[in-house]
């Protein structure tokens, strides 16, 4: 078993780092996207039978998932993942698990304050190989507390009604 480490913000991975780092990068590049056009992209990185998860809540299809993120995007007018540290683990089957300890940050499209909201993150992204040799994500699982985001919202929400 092979574990490559990156320490730093996921733009700064090297194109020839790791498979499981690249593939963090431009996961991390779409998801954090406001644009639905760049979403798109994550459909192509995701196993037709991916599920994403986040704490204890039922797990996401694909097809779920995409709409979420297009209902963010009306909703918020920065999202995006500082990375402090990623683990890529390669596997004996081709497969690889990438973990990322990260820092989110939000701020919403009514807010008159801008106001940043930053929550901390774990997430773990399981990879396979398809046919063709490329990784998919299969399982994605992230850990955080939504409670600041909530809490923000409410009050940019209280302030305007």
């Amino acid at each position: 078993m092979t574990v490559t480490i990156h320490r730093g913000l996921y733009l700064a991975i090297p194109n020839d780092s790791s498979p499981g780092l690249v593939f963090l990068q431009r996961f991390l590049t779409a998801l954090d996207s406001l644009s639905t056009d760049d979403h798109k992209v994550i459909s192509n990185l995701l196993h037709h039978n991916a599920a994403f998860t986040i704490n204890n809540d039922p797990p996401i299809k694909p097809d779920q998932m995409l709409p979420m993120l297009a209902m963010r995007s009306t909703k918020v007018s920065k999202f995006g993942h500082d990375v402090h540290t990623a683990w890529d683990i390669a596997e004996d089957d081709g497969g690889r698990t990438v973990m990322y300890e990260s820092t989110s940050f939000t701020v919403l499209k009514d807010d008159p304050q801008s106001a940043e909201v930053r929550v901390n993150e774990f997430s773990i992204i399981e990879l396979s190989k398809c046919d063709s040799g490329e990784l998919h994500a299969i399982k994605i699982r992230a850990y955080m507390d939504p409670a600041p985001v909530s809490a923000r919202a409410q009050l940019v929400i209280g302030k305007m009604g």
